[in-house]
């Protein structure tokens, strides 16, 4: 990954790649900290549910949002995350 991303954005980029086209951001904020709210339940069964689960909801939206900004990733057209023109190739 690209030397100017923390490891927390790091996460955020290899899941979201997985996951490409799958979760609205929130609901990918919602999968990476393991959000037990009853409108997550069926993020449950993601392996990756819970692999930021030091982080807080806000703080990994931030992050998703900074990564949007920056075209590490991107909307399709149901709004759902994908990676973008500058997601990492390697």
């Amino acid at each position: 990954m690209a030397k100017l991303l923390t490891p927390v954005q790091e996460t955020i980029l290899v899941v979201a790649g997985r996951n490409a086209g799958r979760y609205p951001r929130s609901s990918l904020a919602k999968l990476l900290v393991g959000s037990r709210s009853s409108w997550a339940a069926d993020l449950t069964d993601d392996p990756d549910f819970g692999c930021l689960a030091d982080r807080g909801r806000k703080e990994i939206t931030f992050e998703i949002d900074i990564l949007l900004q920056q075209s590490f990733l991107d909307l399709d057209h149901n709004q759902h995350v994908i990676p973008g023109p500058n997601y990492p190739s390697g």
